[in-house]
C-alpha cells in the first residue's frame, strides 16, 4: 500500500507546484469561487507580484453591491496590468470600467492595448467593437466586427444582431461590413433567411457576384425555398425555371406548372418546386418502371393494412395567379384499396386559403383521369398540390392496397 501511496502523493504535489508556477506566470491563482475583500487583500500581502488578486479586487469593486467603487476598481485593474501587461482580460475590464466612468478617450486607449496584446482573439475583438459602438464611434467598431465575420464565421449572427439594431440599414451592412468573399456572403444570406428579411435577402442575392459568389444548385434551391416560405411563389418559380434551363432540365412545357409530373426523374433540382415525398408509417412509396400511364414509370404507393393513415406526404408547391381559373389533373390506378376513405388529388391555397379536391378512388380501378377545376382568390400567389387520403373513424379504417399515379398536370384554363 505504501508503495502505491507515496508515488501518487509525489505526482499530486508536483501538479500543485506546477499549477502554482504557471499561475504566477499567467496571473491566475487558486481562490474561493467568491473571495472576500479581506481574502484578496491578504493574498496581495502574501504575494505582491501576483496580478490576479488585484484583478479580482477590480471585479469586486465593480460588481459587488456592498463594495461598488469604480475608481478603486480602475486602480486595481491598473495594478494588475502593471504586474502582467500581456493579459488581455485586464485591459478589457479596465476599458469597461473607464467607459462606465465616462472616460471615453482613456477607455479607447485601453481597448487598443487589449487588441495589441492578443490581436487574433474573438473576445477582445467583440468587446472592442461593442465598446466603440457604445461610445458612438461606429467607424472604429466596424473593423472589429469585420474581423469577427472573417475569422470567426460561426459567431456572425450576434454581430449582425447588434448591427441590425445599431445601424438598421441592410444596404450599409452589405456594402461596408460583410467581408468580400463567398463564405462570408453565404453566412450573411443565412442570417437574412433566419430573420425572414425578404427585401434584404433579395438585394443581397442580386449583389452576390460582387462578392465572388456564384450560386450552385444547392444555394439556388435554398433561396427559392426561402422565397416560398415568404409567400413569393411566382418570383421563386421564375428562378426555379431559369435554373432548370441552365442545367438543361427544363420542365415539360412552359404552360404546365407541375414539375416532373410524369415522375420520370427521382428529382429535378431537389427541394424547391420538386415533389416532396415524406415517409410515414403504414405505407411505402417507390417508382414503378413496370407500370405507367405513359412514359417509363409511375409513382407507386403501397399501404400495408396496419394503419389508419392520414396521408398527405406527397406534395408539390405551385405558383398561382390571382383570380385565375386552372385545371389540375392526374392519372390514378388502384388495386385492392380498402376502406371507404380512398385516394384523391387536391390543391390547397397558401396564404389566402382555398381548397379543391377530386373524386376519391377505392377498390380496383384501371387508369382514371382525376380532374379538379378551380379559380384562385383575388390575392392568391401560390398553393400546394398533393396526393391525399383522409383518416377515417369508421370501423374499417386500416387501409391496404396499391395506388399508382402518373402525368400530373396543372395549367391555366383556356377560354
Amino acid at each position: 500500500m505504501k508503495r502505491i501511496f507515496f508515488p501518487v502523493l509525489a505526482v499530486l504535489v508536483s501538479l500543485a507546484a506546477g499549477y502554482f508556477i504557471f499561475g504566477l506566470w499567467r496571473g491566475i491563482a487558486l481562490y474561493p469561487i467568491r473571495p472576500s475583500e479581506e481574502n484578496l487583500l491578504e493574498a496581495i500581502r502574501l504575494s505582491p507580484p501576483n496580478p490576479e488578486p488585484y484583478y479580482r479586487l477590480g471585479l469586486l469593486y465593480q460588481w459587488d453591491i456592498r463594495h461598488i467603487d469604480l475608481e478603486a476598481s480602475a486602480r486595481y485593474f491598473g495594478k494588475a496590468i502593471e504586474r502582467n501587461p500581456l493579459e488581455q482580460e485586464y485591459w478589457l475590464q479596465l476599458a469597461k470600467i473607464l467607459q462606465r466612468m465616462g472616460e471615453g478617450t482613456v477607455s479607447q486607449q485601453a481597448v487598443e492595448n487589449a487588441i495589441r496584446v492578443f490581436p487574433t482573439g474573438y473576445r477582445g475583438r467583440w468587446m472592442a467593437a461593442n465598446l466603440f459602438l457604445q461610445q458612438g464611434d461606429l467607424e472604429k467598431a466596424l473593423p472589429h466586427y469585420s474581423y469577427i465575420l472573417t475569422h470567426y464565421p460561426n459567431q456572425s449572427s450576434p454581430v449582425y444582431d447588434v448591427l441590425e439594431k445599431a445601424v438598421a440599414d441592410p444596404d450599409f451592412v452589405l456594402e461596408k461590413i460583410v467581408p468580400r468573399d463567398p463564405s462570408s456572403f453565404r453566412q450573411y444570406l443565412s442570417y437574412l433567411y433566419g430573420m425572414g428579411d425578404r427585401e434584404a435577402a433579395r438585394k443581397a442575392w442580386a449583389k452576390g457576384l460582387s462578392f465572388g459568389f456564384q450560386a450552385d444548385r444547392r444555394e439556388t434551391v435554398r433561396y427559392i425555398e426561402f422565397l416560398v416560405s415568404q409567400g413569393e411563389f411566382n418570383e421563386a418559380f421564375q428562378i426555379w425555371r431559369d435554373r432548370c434551363r441552365e442545367e438543361g432540365l427544363a420542365p415539360l412545357s412552359d404552360s404546365d406548372l407541375i414539375t416532373n409530373g410524369d415522375f420520370g426523374k427521382d428529382e429535378i433540382l431537389g427541394g424547391g418546386f420538386d415533389w416532396k415525398i415524406e415517409r410515414v408509417r403504414g405505407m411505402e412509396v417507390s417508382f414503378d418502371p413496370s407500370m405507367a400511364f405513359e412514359g417509363k414509370r409511375s409513382l407507386k404507393i403501397e399501404f400495408n393494412g396496419k394503419e389508419n393513415v392520414d396521408f398527405q406526404h406527397i406534395y408539390q408547391f405551385v405558383p398561382l395567379k390571382a383570380d385565375t381559373e386552372y385545371v389540375l389533373s392526374a392519372n390514378m390506378k388502384t388495386r385492392a384499396v380498402t376502406t371507404k376513405s380512398g385516394l384523391k388529388i387536391e390543391v390547397r391555397g397558401v396564404g389566402q386559403a382555398f381548397h379543391k379536391d377530386s373524386e376519391t378512388l377505392t377498390g380496383d380501378n384501371e387508369w382514371k383521369k382525376l380532374i379538379v377545376s378551380f379559380r384562385t382568390p383575388a390575392s392568391s400567389q401560390g398553393g400546394m398540390v398533393r396526393v391525399r387520403r383522409e383518416r377515417t373513424d369508421k370501423f374499417d379504417r386500416y387501409i391496404s392496397g396499391t395506388v399508382w399515379i402518373d402525368h400530373v398536370s396543372l395549367t391555366e384554363k383556356s377560354h
